[in-house]
Order: C-alpha cells, then structure tokens, then sequence
C-alpha cells in the first residue's frame, strides 16, 4: 500500500494505492478502515518498535486500543440507559474479563474495530432517543459509515438503528422529525463509508457505484460458505448444530463458563420480564396497550435484546458460526449481565459478603487462566525449540498445506532450512491419486508434525468425504502406524496457584489454532536405521 498524494486520488477507487485492488489482490471482503489507520501509523516514530517491518505489531497495538475504547462505551452506554454508575462499572468490568474480547485484542483483525464503532453507533442512537437532539443523528451516521468500513457485515446492525427511530416516533409522536433523523442519518453514514472505504465503491463520489468486483469477492466468499463446497477452512463446519454449537462455544469459551452462565441466567430473565411481564401489565386484547408496554416502557431492555438476539439467531443458523462473528453482542451481554447483577443479585448478597466475594472470585477465574497462554511461550515456539534440540538436521518433516509449518525460525537457535520439508495435502479430496502420493510421501518423512488440529480436527469429523484421511489419523492417534508420538506441546488455560490445566480442545478450531494450539509430533519407527 503507497499513501495517497492528494486528497482526490485517496477518494478515486481507481487510483487509490490504499484500495486492494490497485495491488495486485483481487479478494478482500473487508474493509480497508483498519489497514489505512495501520497503514498511516505505522510509519510514526512514537510507535518505537510498532515500526512498518513490524506492522502486524502496530496493528494489535490498535485492536488492544479499540477494544479498550469499547470497554469505556459499554460504562457510558449502561449509564445512560439504566441511570445507575453501578451498572456502568460492572458492565465494563464484564465486558473486559470476558475471553473471546481479550483474545481478540491480541490479534491484527477487522474484528475489534467493528465492534468499536457498532457499540459508538449504539451510543449515538440511545442518546439520540433520549435527548432528541440533531446532533446524535449526525454522529449516528457518520460512527455507523466506519463499522461498514471495517467490514460490511456491519449492515446486521440496521434493524436495530430502524427500532431506535420507531422507539422515537412512538415518543416524540412527531414522524416528519423523525424520518429527517433517518434521511440525515443515511446521508451521513454513507459519506463515511464512502470516504473511509473507497474500495467498496467505483467510479466518482456521486452518484454512488458498488464496484463490480467486491460484489463478485461477497458472491465467492457466499459459495465457500456451502455444504457444496470443500474449502479447507469450511470443512469444520459440515456436521454441526446449528444455534447449539454457537451457544455452546459462547458460554463455554467466549465468556468462560461462570460468566456464561450469569449472563446466560441475565439474558433469559430480561426476555421473561420484558415478553411476560408488560405482556401481562397490559390488556392483551388491546394492541395499542401491549406496543405501549413493550416499545416504550421495556425500550431500553428491548433494544438490547433485540440486538443480541438478532445477531445471535442470524448468525447462528449461518453454514459458518465462528465465534468471532459474535463479538458485537458481547458489550450487550455485558450490560445485562451487570443489571440483572446489580438489581436482582446484589440486593440478595447484601446479608452475605461472601457471597459477593464468591462472586467476583468466579468469574475471574476463568480469564486469570486464560491469561496464563500469554504468560508463557506459544506453542508453535516450544515446538520449534523441541524440534531444533531434538531432530538431526537434515532430517525429512512434515507440514499440512494450511497450516502453519515448523519449525519457526528462531534467532541464534536454528531455521526451517536445515530441514528437508514435506508438504502434505490433508484436505485435498481422497482420490486413488492423492492416496497414493500420501503414502509415498510418508515413506520418506522421519517426523511426522500436526502443528494443530486444522487438519485432523475438521476432517475427523466428515468421515464419509474423507473416508482415507479419517482413517490415517484413526490408526496415527491409535498407535497402528508406522509412527510413535515422542513430543506433545500444550498451552491450555491455567488455574492460577492450583496450576490446573483447563483443556479446550473440544472448542471451535479458530480459539486455539492461533495462539494456543496442539502440537503433536510422531517419529518414524525407521527414522534411525534410514539415517
């Protein structure tokens, strides 16, 4: 990427060096918000060792900021619907011990910095409701443009803008203002998306043109997204439940299983108390009554619902639920959490401290453990210093296409180069071709490395497309192969003082394969006498 020289050729999608496509890379399905702020930033002196040749460094720098800034919104956010600083506090305090936040942070993706802008677009629309001031509106629309320049996928968020505006119509009872807010509200989230996301766009300013070849990029990204299709990264999904799988992976993992629970229990209790109770305040045979109760009495509980339960129930039927599709509904997850907390939970704990105490001890267990696969080496490094120590150079190992390969190279200890690499092709389809060239293939290796469980994780559970490649992992885990396991190199989770080991290898794929995986290497029984 070269920055722009003027303003008008940042603005041109055709000339632009910050738009995708003028490089030589004809798919992003992303916004380019993040890389231009990366891009920008990187080259400053401030950032120290956050340098341009170590740009992934400057980017995380900029997940972890952004992800802090949601953090702060969630405390102003609570404030303000819910009247109560307590509520503020603990939503925040939720917000940042939950784990799938915490890991994301740590990663150079489009991720935080959406979910950053949707939570701002969120404030601006709660404030909006309640202060009726033009303002908001504006703010609203031009904070909305830069979540759609981090990623499209930020349209899921208009329904709940559209319930916003019907919530204030209903209060205000003045519809022409209201529609102004809407129209302002769409001029200026376009103006934003168009300036902040250029590659999205063809042609001039005006009138608006979607460039013919991101919608061909969301129509190929769609297709990988199919049962019919067999894009190594999709095969995990084959066999899962829908809803199911994602809940299991929110409250198990995303928040950490105490937390999950709470606000599990919290979640829930709002939909009781929002669809039951107002329904029964009311006199259901009269309708006017029933919108009265649950748009204008229930609106601050029922805007947050309605987000958290749109994205969840969207996403969570889609071919490909991964957990970090769902982050935008954690801060919210959060909020409820802390209210239900602080006024249904806190008033019971007040004739048992240790109750409170019990409280907050569990739920920072689980991020406390968390923590600990920060604390240590990764795995992917331990495993390269076992290799190095371990393997004679010159020896034949493997690595999966699609995964990353080992060993890394590690100053003053060793590189990948003083080994003879294999590339094997686990999710290649198992013709009689592809069969044969595998089993030639580990004829020649003395070390056989799975440096996760991309491979064998996904594969091992569509048995009917892979019929050979279960098998070979069967018989590899089983001991029937021509292979001994000698290194197995783990960073789970870790109870802290009790030193307890929490293993997650039963969650989705994307929470441990970055920054946790397994390790596991074999020998080749004839590796000393081939040698």
């Amino acid at each position: 990427m070269t920055w722009p020289k003027s303003l008008s050729q940042y603005l041109s999608p055709s000339t632009s060096k910050l738009n995708p496509y003028n490089i030589k890379t004809s798919f992003f399905v992303y916004g380019t918000l993040p890389t231009t702020l990366v891009k920008y930033f990187s080259g400053f002196d401030f950032f120290e060792k956050f340098q341009y040749n170590n740009i992934a460094l400057t980017g995380r720098l900029f997940s972890a900021i952004f992800d802090a800034g949601s953090v702060i919104l969630i405390y102003f956010i609570s404030k303000t619907l819910f009247d109560k600083r307590a509520v503020g506090l603990l939503a925040s305090f939720l917000y940042a011990i939950s784990i799938l936040p915490i890991q994301l942070s740590h990663f150079f993706t489009v991720d935080t910095l959406l979910n950053f802008f949707l939570v701002l677009s969120f404030y601006f629309l709660i404030k909006l409701i309640s202060n009726n001031k033009l303002f908001y509106g504006i703010l609203l629309g031009l904070s909305f443009g830069a979540a759609l320049a981090c990623k499209i996928s930020a349209l899921y968020f208009l329904p709940v803008m559209l319930l916003g505006h019907l919530i204030l119509v209903l209060k205000d009872r003045n519809i022409l203002r209201t529609i102004c807010y809407l129209l302002l509200a769409a001029i200026f989230t376009f103006l934003s998306f168009r300036i902040l996301d250029s590659h999205v766009f063809s042609g001039n300013l005006f009138p608006p043109k979607i460039s013919p070849q991101f919608i061909q990029n969301i129509k190929e990204l769609k297709f990988q997204g199919t049962k019919d299709s067999l894009f190594p990264p999709a095969i995990q999904w084959l066999k899962i439940t829908p809803l199911i799988f994602p809940l299991k992976n929110i409250i198990l993992w995303g928040l950490g299983l105490p937390l999950g629970i709470l606000t599990t229990a919290a979640v829930l209790f709002e939909v009781f108390k929002l669809f039951i109770n107002y329904l029964k305040a009311g006199n259901v045979k009269n309708i006017r009554i029933v919108f009265n109760n649950l748009i204008i009495k229930g609106s601050n509980s029922l805007i947050i619902l309605f987000w958290i339960l749109l994205l969840f129930i969207y996403q969570g039927v889609q071919f490909s639920p991964t957990m970090r599709y769902f982050l935008p509904i954690y801060p919210f997850f959060a909020i409820v959490s802390a209210k239900f907390s602080v006024y249904y939970l806190f008033p019971k704990f007040k004739s048992s401290p240790l109750l409170l105490t019990a409280y907050y001890l569990l739920l920072i267990l689980w991020p406390l453990s968390f923590l600990a696969i920060y604390s240590k080496p990764h795995s992917r490094v331990t495993a390269s210093e076992w290799i190095y120590k371990n393997i004679p150079q010159g020896a034949t190992i493997s690595c999966d296409l699609w995964d990353d390969c080992l060993p890394l190279g590690l100053d003053k200890i060793g590189t990948s180069y003083q080994y003879n690499i294999i590339t094997m092709e686990p999710f290649a389809q198992d013709t009689q071709q592809k069969i044969s060239n595998f089993e030639k293939q580990l004829a020649h290796l003395d070390y056989f490395i799975l440096t996760s469980n991309r491979a064998w994780g996904s594969i091992s559970k569509v048995p009917e497309k892979y019929p050979f490649m279960s098998q070979f992992y069967k018989d590899l885990f089983s001991g029937k192969l021509n292979f001994i396991k000698v290194a197995e190199i783990t960073s789970y989770p870790t109870i802290p003082i009790l030193n307890v080991q929490i293993p997650d290898n039963s969650s989705e794929e994307a929470f441990t394969v970055y920054d946790h995986p397994k390790v596991i290497i074999y020998k080749n029984k004839n590796a000393e006498s081939k040698n």
